[in-house]
């Protein structure tokens, strides 16, 4: 018999189920598929998030907030690559990188150890794939930059003059063409020097028994000498400057002036030093080549050359002139009589300032060297004025020689040769010096030219920007942490690191017509002797120089060409200045990964913000006046480090030219290499963290991880051939070391180099002691 039925349904059949049932059991097949698949994902998602969290540093938006520059690689132009294991197996393929990449490899020698001599793997072939030029001493990454930009200028100055272009264009452009006129110069330029040397009485050796003594002082005449042809530093080098004690007013500055050699070191060696023998033979020829009796000019020659000796001996060398609280003496004018009593200090100033401002007795001037004016007072009060006369008109011509015609300037080619190692030696291209010169003496109008023709304004200010931002954010950041800075002074130091004034690129007032008018609307005169034409815009900016005397400061004024490979601090002014002429191809190529970027031209501002960093322990305050505002026991922390720097860099043997370096005197540049390296490295990495994009690959060079670009890098900025004689010349005198050692050094100290490098502790670029300041 069936049992009950409940809706149809069995009774049993409704009501019977298992003691036991799994929560599964309900579930079909699928579903239980589905939920462990739903498990995995949730796991794996969590994992991710962890990840991102604590391996990728994600935490971090949480703390300083989404990035601070999210941006996006520039170039798209990438494809895949399978090799690229290091950057997303993503190459980039742009004209930009390929050009970086074929920069890169031409200096790249594969097959040395780069834990045993980086520079050797980073620039082994840079001098087989380039040529140093028979009339060059030296060639650097650097300078070929700087000579391709020289060939960009020349090709806008080359173009022909029209007439509806600004006065201020046409002035360039037209120096440029009477420069180059060889046969013009040919015919003129002897008279046109020796009409100069007439302006300021004549050069007696040249003249001989016809040469009249002036009736008044040498002071006297060596201000005419200022007023009539803008030449300075002969004897003294006067200046308007910035006051050590308040950056926003200006000062008259005294200081001992350049020499006729360069280095102070060959005059030490007396009269017998081979370089002065070059010295003295070019100057005896050049009076020659002005009309001098071969038989009588020889004495004339010798007193001449015994009078800059003994100038020479009473002069500082840079490591002393490096401080600058030894060259802030303050005088007001009417006490320089007391000081100096043999120097007629007031009649100098007087003569110089003549009707352009009024000098009182009282004006402050700074004098830079008390013991050379100490000196060189009884010197000169018992030398005749007919050797002094030889020796200002002497030089007169030597500061003119470009200008001069082509078969005198060959003896100044040969004296430059014979001083650096180029014997025989063809002189350069005549485009070289006539480039050269409308840059020294137009500065900004040939700027302009180059900035309107051949840099990308937005694009690379925007980069540059970018760049300055996360490099300050660094060394502020540095500064935080330094153990060996007390909170003062650290405070002090952080606060003058966020005064500085940065300026990229060029001033604005190039593109204002108002400007450049009032200051660069010289106009042409077609017969007019290329030298008179120089001088004119010489005293046109020399007479706007002194004018500066009693006018307030204007900070936004450049002291640079735009148009130069270079940057600079100016702790006077608490300033940084980056030009466009170095925001180009391969320090700033747009598009390029950043890491490229960080590794060549970051590395140049960290430099400078180092350099600003170090200035003399803080003698320089935000404002740029001449203050030590260092703690005495944090200053004495820094000296104890910076000593190490002095002993590493000394201990450096340069083959070539059987001599050490000099570890004193490029100690500032050199605290600076390093500084700037870390610096640079460091902010590469915090814009890393800050970016969401994966750098790629360049082409070739797909094995290498980011940090191992940005270091090889770093050493292509100073790629170089030098010639061994002018290693000598640079170990003696240049406050940088030479190019290969600012490269590898500074990689030595950093083990972040080592890690990217995988040298072992021991080997030449892992030591185990390492020098630090920052």
């Amino acid at each position: 018999m069936k049992g009950e039925t409940r809706n149809g349904l069995a009774a049993s059949t409704l009501w019977h189920h298992p003691n036991k049932r799994s929560c599964f059991g309900r579930l079909t097949r699928l579903e239980i598929c589905l939920l462990i698949t739903t498990v995995i994902l949730f796991l794996s998602l969590i994992s991710v998030i962890l990840s991102w969290l604590i391996l990728l540093n994600g935490y971090r938006t949480f703390i300083d907030g989404p990035p601070i520059y999210p941006v996006e690689f520039e170039n798209s132009s990438t494809a895949v690559d399978r090799t690229a294991k290091h950057h997303g197996e993503v190459v980039c393929t742009s004209k930009e990188c390929t050009l970086l990449a074929a920069f890169l490899a031409e200096n790249l020698n594969p097959k040395a150890d780069p834990c045993e001599d980086f520079y050797e793997f980073a620039c082994g072939n840079y001098g087989l794939n380039r040529v140093l030029p028979a009339n060059k001493p030296a060639r650097n990454t650097i300078m070929d930059v700087q000579a391709r930009l020289g060939k960009q200028i020349k090709s806008v100055l080359e173009q022909p003059l029209r007439d509806d272009e600004p006065i201020y264009d046409r002035l360039p452009k037209g120096y440029f063409h009477k420069c180059l006129d060889e046969e013009e110069l040919e015919r003129t330029g002897l008279q046109a020097i020796k009409e100069v040397v007439d302006w300021v009485g004549g050069w007696p050796a040249v003249v001989g028994d016809n040469w009249q003594q002036w009736n008044y002082t040498w002071e006297e005449q060596l201000a005419r000498v200022l007023n009539k042809t803008g030449v300075n530093a002969v004897i003294l080098e006067m200046s308007v400057t910035h006051d050590p004690a308040n950056s926003s007013r200006s000062v008259i500055e005294m200081d001992q002036p350049k020499w006729g050699v360069g280095s102070r070191h060959p005059y030490l060696n007396g009269e017998d030093d081979p370089l002065i023998k070059n010295y003295t033979h070019l100057m005896k020829m050049t009076a020659i080549h002005l009309g001098a009796d071969p038989s009588r000019v020889e004495k004339e020659i010798k007193e001449t050359v015994d009078l800059e000796l003994k100038l020479v001996n009473f002069s500082a060398d840079e490591i002393v002139r490096r401080d600058p609280e030894r060259g802030n003496n303050r005088y007001q004018l009417w006490q320089l009589k007391q000081a100096f009593p043999l120097i007629n200090f007031e009649k100098y100033v007087q003569t110089a300032f003549k009707e352009l401002v009024n000098v009182s007795p009282n004006h402050t001037v700074i004098v830079r060297e008390i013991d050379y004016f100490a000196g060189i007072q009884h010197i000169l009060s018992s030398t005749p004025k007919r050797v002094i006369a030889n020796y200002i008109a002497w030089r007169l011509v030597q500061g003119f020689s470009p200008l001069l015609p082509p078969t005198v300037r060959e003896i100044f080619y040969e004296f430059k040769a014979n001083q650096t190692g180029m014997f025989n030696s063809p002189p350069p291209d005549r485009y070289e010096d006539c480039v050269t010169l409308a840059c020294m003496v137009m500065d900004m109008p040939t700027g302009k030219l180059f900035v309107e023709h051949f840099f990308e304004k937005e694009r690379s200010m925007k980069k540059l920007n970018e760049l300055t931002a996360y490099l300050k954010n660094e060394f502020i950041k540095q500064l935080k942490v330094l153990d060996w800075m007390d909170e003062t002074t650290r405070e002090r130091a952080i606060q003058k690191a966020n005064m500085i004034d940065y300026k990229s690129g060029f001033p604005e007032y190039l593109f204002n017509d108002t400007w450049m008018m009032q200051n660069w609307g010289i106009p042409l005169i077609p017969s007019e002797y290329l030298l008179h034409l120089t001088i004119r815009i010489k005293l046109y900016r020399h007479v706007d120089d002194l004018r500066r005397l009693n006018t307030p400061l204007d900070r936004s004024m450049w002291i640079q060409n735009p148009a130069q490979v270079d940057a600079y601090y100016a702790p006077n002014l608490n300033e940084m200045v980056f030009p466009a002429g170095i925001m180009q191809f391969p320090f700033l190529t747009l598009g390029a990964p950043s890491y490229i970027t960080f590794g060549m031209v970051g590395a140049v501002i960290g430099h400078e913000l180092n350099y600003n960093k170090l200035i003399l322990s803080g003698q320089y305050d935000s404002l740029g006046n001449l203050n030590d505002w260092w703690d005495a026991e944090t200053a004495e922390k820094f000296h104890e480090k910076t000593r190490c720097f002095v002993r590493q860099y000394g201990s450096i043997h340069i083959e070539e030219a059987g001599i050490d370096l000099n570890g004193q005197l490029s100690l500032g540049e050199n605290i600076a290499d390093n500084g700037g390296l870390k610096n640079a490295f460091h902010a590469y990495k915090t814009w890393k963290v800050n970016t969401s994009v994966a750098e790629p690959a360049l082409p070739g060079f797909q094995n290498f991880t980011s940090e191992q670009m940005f270091f090889l890098a770093y050493a292509n900025n100073w790629c170089a051939l030098i010639r061994p004689k002018y290693y000598v010349q640079l170990a003696l005198t240049d406050v940088h070391s030479p190019s290969k050692y600012r490269a590898i050094v500074p990689l030595k100290n950093r083990l972040e180099f080592a890690e990217a490098y995988n040298c072992p502790t021991g080997s030449q670029m892992n030591p185990e002691k390492k020098c630090q300041v920052w």
